[in-house]
């Protein structure tokens, strides 16, 4: 019965030790893949405490990269409340989100504008999603810029790097 016993265990071992090996096989063949997530001020409200101003965001930009290497498979911006209320932040009138690729000197080299919105929004999301699948010409920087009423009034920016 003993004899028994100790070969099921070392079948059981065995058995682990080629799963564990298949299985890191597995996981090195595969490509690596990343996802970024970020969050960039958008405007602020300032105000005097005992003559020291303070300003704080009035709001957030959030911006999401999933892809591998200098590939990018889905970007995603959205401009969010401070306080987590699932709103825009504030009345955004005539807004876009464009996504600005840099080389690593930071020399900007695309810049793929989003759309215009020729409407204000006020306790909505704002945001912009793109799946679009893009291979990137330099790594350095990829970036998600928040324009409202002619005016940049955020960025958030992820470091794209071998």
């Amino acid at each position: 019965m003993e004899r028994a016993n100790v070969v099921a265990r070392y079948v059981t071992q065995a058995a682990l030790a080629a799963s564990t090996a298949v299985a890191t096989v597995i996981s090195f063949s595969a490509p690596a893949s990343a996802t970024a997530v970020g969050y960039g001020k958008v405007g602020s409200f300032c105000f005097d405490v005992k003559g020291l101003q303070l300003c704080a965001p009035g709001a957030t930009i959030g911006h999401v990269i999933k892809g591998r290497g200098r590939t990018i498979t889905r970007e995603e911006a959205s401009v969010q409340d401070i306080l987590g209320g699932d709103t825009g932040g504030g009345k955004w009138c005539n807004w876009h989100i464009d996504w600005r690729y840099s080389d690593a000197d930071g020399k900007t080299y695309l810049i793929r504008p989003g759309a215009m919105h020729h409407s204000c929004t006020f306790m909505t999301a704002v945001g912009r999603v793109d799946d679009s699948r893009r291979t990137l010409k330099h790594y350095g920087k990829a970036c998600a810029d928040f324009f409202a009423s002619g005016e940049k009034r955020g960025t958030q920016c992820h470091n794209i790097v071998e």
